[in-house]
């Protein structure tokens, strides 16, 4: 098994084999059991893998993060499509023999009812988790998800998903390098339907109309197919997005972007892609926006500026049945959204929030109210996020991807990390003093056959949470927190800091700083694993180096919870 040599290098592996040592374990029992582990159409085989191995989840998060963020859009785009084990080749073009190619590929990949399959799958996303109310309206609610489910189950793969994805990887490969003097268009300053302002060319093609913005504020607030605007603080009124293209680029400028539903980068039946290269920018839509894609491609790259982004839900890099991606390059950037947002996927889908640095704030506001569980907190599902459609379709892979500086994490229930039902959800966050605030599922939380994962490079951080949290892992799932330097503080309620329940496993590593670990409920935290169904749930909170302190146990000490829990500081 590779598992922890490439995971945190050799010199890691004794502390953590010794410390499973301590309650007669080696890493090889750190697995879930094959009958659980069922093929599904929809699902991808990495996660049976990971399942398998699921200690090599951190690593695959970690190459998805520097193929994201080392290489171009559309190199990043291919490692990407891999996990769907499609093949995505052709030769870069220019963007009009692009457009016309993606147009093509989109033509051919939906069929007649393709509509009826969308809907069934919107009125999936949005619809209550679970039913509350008398026992009638219960079992009309399960009955009506059912036949939503079993309908999406048999059609969905009518969709042709890898021509979507390669017209997407058409489009992405035709903007590198692209510049407006390469297009050899007669540029003359002129009026048309639809733009306040001046504009510089207008041309009607096979994929749709396409217009050139001068340096002046233009307004925009038609459907064209291909919009570049060379500079001024420009606003983006365009309609939602329902087909096909549509591909905005803005040169410079603080530029506004605003819609409903289905806009700002949605690629919905197609592909929809929003280039900003300069200028402190604002982004306000509201569902299935800002990076979304369904049954299609959405990608919104933003290269520079101090950016604002606003949305609902399924918004800030979500994906399900397609590929959602919100990259921003630099500056010191606010989002918000409500419900499945920032680094988000459901089934068949990839969702990514990126941004490379800046000091960030990553707030989910409290709208959807968790009437199963509480009568004062909120669905969050966001931030890292995966989730699916249980029992029959499986959750996709939800990413938040963090480069650097000092970043606030604000989320209620489910989040930060966090996975449920056959998914992967994380966050990879590469640097700065981050504070990390959520309730309950969150900050490396695994729940029903999935894998959640925070993994922390360095920096003074802070986790504050209830519980399930923390390095949890409950119902045969893997929750993983790693920080691996810094002087961090930990403070949750119960079952979280490496917490094992139902079968699971759960890890809170943490490898230098001085640290503290504050928890109310010392019984099943900070190193606990219970007994049930015939087998164990495994919980380990490990530190390697540093002046620390516990609630349970103390510096240079170990203890043991349950019938697999250890906790490990072995400074």
């Amino acid at each position: 098994m590779v598992l922890l040599i490439l995971l945190l290098g050799q010199s890691f592996t004794a502390y953590f084999d010794s410390s499973l040592a301590f309650i007669g374990l080696t890493r090889a029992d750190l697995t879930f059991r094959s009958d659980y582990v069922k093929s599904d159409d929809y699902r991808f085989d990495i996660i049976d893998s990971l399942l398998k191995e699921p200690l090599v989840s951190s690593q695959f998060v970690e190459r998805l993060h520097d193929d994201f963020c080392e290489h171009s859009p559309a190199d990043a785009f291919v490692s990407l499509t891999d996990i769907y084990k499609f093949e995505l080749t052709g030769q870069k073009t220019d963007i009009f023999s692009a457009l016309e190619q993606a147009k093509e590929l989109l033509e051919e990949a939906f069929p007649a009812d393709a509509p009826e399959i969308m809907g069934v799958l919107e009125e999936l996303i949005r619809f209550s988790p679970e039913p509350t109310g008398s026992i009638a309206e219960e079992r009309a609610h399960e009955r009506a998800y059912d036949s939503l489910t079993s309908f999406l189950r048999r059609h969905a793969r009518q969709i042709d998903c890898e021509n979507i994805f390669l017209a997407g990887y058409t489009i992405l490969s035709a903007l590198e390098g692209y510049s407006v003097g390469d297009l050899n268009l007669p540029l003359s300053r002129t009026h048309v339907e639809g733009v306040s302002g001046d504009i510089l060319y207008y041309g009607e093609y096979d994929f749709g109309e396409f217009v050139i913005g001068d340096l002046g504020a233009n307004i925009y607030e038609r459907d064209f197919a291909i919009i570049i605007d060379i500079g001024g603080n420009d606003t983006y009124r365009v309609p939602g997005h329902h087909g096909f293209v549509r591909v905005i680029i803005d040169e410079s400028g603080d530029d506004s972007y605003l819609g409903g539903e289905y806009n700002v980068a949605c690629g919905r039946f197609g592909v929809s892609i929003v280039l900003d290269r300069q200028g402190d920018d604002l982004y306000r839509a509201r569902s299935f926006s800002i990076g979304a894609g369904l049954f299609g491609v959405g990608v919104l790259i933003d290269e520079s500026g101090d950016d604002r982004y606003h949305g609902d839900t399924f918004t800030q890099g979500a994906g399900c049945f397609g590929i959602g991606i919100l990259s921003d390059l630099s500056g010191n950037d606010h989002y918000e959204g409500a419900l499945y947002a920032q680094g988000f996927a459901s089934t068949y889908g990839i969702g990514i929030l990126g941004d490379a640095n800046g000091n960030d704030r990553y707030i989910i506001r409290p709208v959807y109210l968790d009437e199963i569980r509480y009568l004062d907190h909120y669905l969050s599902m966001s931030q890292g996020f995966a989730i699916g459609f249980r029992p029959d379709l499986p959750a996709g892979i939800g990413l938040l991807f963090e480069g650097g500086g000092n970043d606030y994490y604000i989320s209620d229930i489910f989040g930060q990390g966090a996975a449920y039902w056959y998914g992967i959800g994380a966050i990879v966050e590469r640097g700065g003093n981050d504070n990390y605030i959520g309730y309950q599922y969150v900050q490396g939380s695994g729940t029903h056959i999935a894998l959640g994962l925070l993994i922390d490079d360095r920096g003074d951080d802070n986790y504050v949470a209830k519980g399930v949290a923390q390095g949890c892992g409950h119902d045969l799932s893997l929750g993983f927190l790693y920080d691996r330097s810094g002087d961090d503080t930990y403070a949750s309620f119960d079952l979280s800091q490496g917490a094992g329940n139902a079968n699971g496993i759960g890890l809170l590593i943490d490898e230098v700083g001085d640290d503290t670990y504050a928890v109310k409920r010392s019984t099943n935290t900070q190193g606990y694993g219970d007994f049930r169904r015939e087998f164990g749930s495994i919980g380990v909170l490990l530190d390697i180096r540093g002046d620390d302190s516990y609630t349970t146990g103390g510096d240079a000490e170990f203890w043991e919870k349950g019938t697999y829990g250890i906790g490990a500081d072995w400074e």
